[in-house]
């Protein structure tokens, strides 16, 4: 039975790779955009984004997509452009190494909505090849412009090349001086932090938890994005953690996350939420 891309549940009658409805909440319209590119295409416009620097940040390739084309008076649907940077979408193609990375990716960023935690929205998408990539919706844009989003290497003055140096307290501690609603994202946080732990992801560094531009309001914590169970992808990587917690990146334990609670004075009752909502 085949099952949509965006909410993994089966589609009926000639649905293709996604519900009408779940196509209008990722990309918009009732069908989704066309891609067409396969997989070797996107092998090659990565190395020339990659080669023009203009390529998003991140090891991980990715390429920027723009939505084009459409016409909603004739019923014309728009598809997705490779564009140098300014797209309103991510593209994550797989790739020789990582075959199986975009569906990993989409399950784990999946499963932290089912823990309530709030995402970037995305989604499966096929390629004309018809394997599978991931892509997300950037949440720093809207149709009004481009929103201020500055992650935690920014945050905390460090280089992206330092990006796994520091610990998820100095993130806190960031959060806690520069978010406009501190106490609220500082449980956001570390509902984040567990949920990665619990799935395997080592990979949560600097660059991977950000504060965004909220309209009317100021920076908040952003919705989390790049959650990726790489224990799955990287089974060699004996750290389970990407940055230190209570001074650790492996064999960690629940006191471990109750002593950096604890530090920054996260009460008793919504540390036991946090730990209740990933029971």
């Amino acid at each position: 039975m085949s099952k949509c891309l965006f909410c993994y549940q089966p589609l009926t009658g000639n649905e293709q790779d996604f519900h009408a409805s779940c196509s209008k909440k990722i990309f918009g319209q009732p069908t989704p955009p066309s891609l067409p590119y396969s997989k070797d295409d996107l092998e090659t416009l990565a190395w020339e984004v990659i080669k023009s620097q203009t390529a998003i940040t991140g090891v991980q390739p990715k390429l920027s997509l723009h939505l084009s084309g459409g016409n909603k008076k004739e019923g014309i649907e728009q598809r997705f452009t490779i564009v140098g940077l300014w797209g309103g979408y991510i593209l994550k193609p797989p790739t020789a190494l990582y075959p199986q990375l975009p569906e990993v990716e989409d399950l784990s960023m999946h499963l932290a909505q089912i823990a309530r935690i709030k995402t970037a929205p995305h989604s499966l998408i096929r390629l004309k090849s018809g394997n599978l990539a991931y892509v997300t919706k950037r949440i720093d844009r809207t149709k009004k412009g481009k929103l201020a989003m500055e992650d935690m290497c920014q945050l905390t003055e460090r280089l992206t090349e330092d990006k796994y140096h520091g610990s998820y307290e100095q993130i806190a501690k960031a959060i806690l001086k520069y978010s406009a609603t501190p106490g609220l994202d500082v449980v956001n946080f570390f509902e984040m932090v567990l949920f990665s732990f619990l799935t395997g992801n080592a990979d949560m560094h600097l660059k991977n938890f950000s504060l965004l531009e909220h309209p009317g309001l100021g920076m908040t914590l952003s919705p989390a994005y790049d959650l990726v169970n790489t224990a799955l992808v990287n089974p060699d990587d004996d750290e389970e953690m990407a940055l230190t917690l209570n001074g650790k990146k492996k064999k960690l334990k629940r006191e471990d996350f109750v002593a950096a609670m604890n530090i920054m004075k996260v009460e008793e009752k919504q540390q036991q939420n946090i730990f209740g909502k990933m029971a």
